[in-house]
């Protein structure tokens, strides 16, 4: 298919000539000159429908052209939508994962905390105790004496 530029070139050259044969055949008396714009005319027409049609056509490329890529970015975008999708799936198991370990680490922390409570007031119990213990062992010391 000829270049648009060609093309143009190719219809003025063609236009001349046309115009140069009517303007011969009306000197030579062979055609009317109403006739010969009827002519002129139709000509005009015709290549302004030529122009029109390869207008569409150029078009019509065009816009198939837009419509690929309109598919193509259609279809990357169904892709990084799916692949969002799987990644916030993984995410929302990670938080979970995330939230449980907290929660495990939340109870073995208030378990070890409370062991260590028990140990206090166990232990400070048994000062007590001992304590006692020692007050008897110097009540006994005294006595002895």
């Amino acid at each position: 298919m000829l270049s648009p530029r060609r093309l143009a070139a190719t219809v003025a050259l063609l236009a001349v000539l046309a115009a140069c044969v009517l303007a011969l055949l009306v000197l030579a008396d062979l055609i009317t000159f109403g006739a010969a714009a009827a002519t002129a005319a139709f000509l005009v027409s015709l290549a302004a429908l030529a122009v029109l049609l390869l207008a569409v056509r150029r078009l019509d490329g065009k816009a198939q052209r837009i419509d690929l890529r309109v598919k193509k970015h259609e279809t990357e975008l169904a892709r990084t939508t799916t692949a969002l999708k799987r990644i916030e799936t993984r995410m929302d198991l990670l938080v979970q994962a995330v939230e449980d370990s907290a929660a495990r680490r939340a109870d073995d922390l208030g378990a070890i905390l409370a062991s260590l409570g028990e140990d206090r007031v166990n232990a400070m119990a048994r000062a007590r105790e001992v304590e006692e213990l020692r007050a008897e062992v110097r009540a006994l010391a005294k006595d002895a004496v």
